[in-house]
């Protein structure tokens, strides 16, 4: 029985990431934001399962609308690309 029961463990723990990859859609919308964004240089399927999602937060609504709202976003955008450089 315990020999059953390791086995299983073992076999769960080779079998593989426990946290799947983004949805391959999620990573095309988030791409195409980019580019509009003018962050056309960035891969999206290059990035992290947290990078895609908290860019897929923070591209919802307005936030590619002209104006302050815009280079608010950018900023924040830069942060979670981790293109900004550390504020002292």
């Amino acid at each position: 029985m315990r020999r059953a029961l390791a086995l299983a463990i073992v076999a769960t723990l080779v079998a593989g990431p426990s946290v799947a990859a983004p949805n391959a859609q999620l990573v095309a919308s988030v791409q195409n934001r980019l580019d509009r964004l003018g962050f056309s240089a960035v891969e999206a399927d290059r990035l992290s399962t947290r990078q895609i999602a908290a860019l897929h937060l923070q591209l919802q609504g307005r936030a590619l609308d002209f104006g302050p709202q815009r280079l608010t976003t950018r900023q924040r955008v830069k942060t979670i690309l981790r293109w900004d450089p550390p504020t002292r």
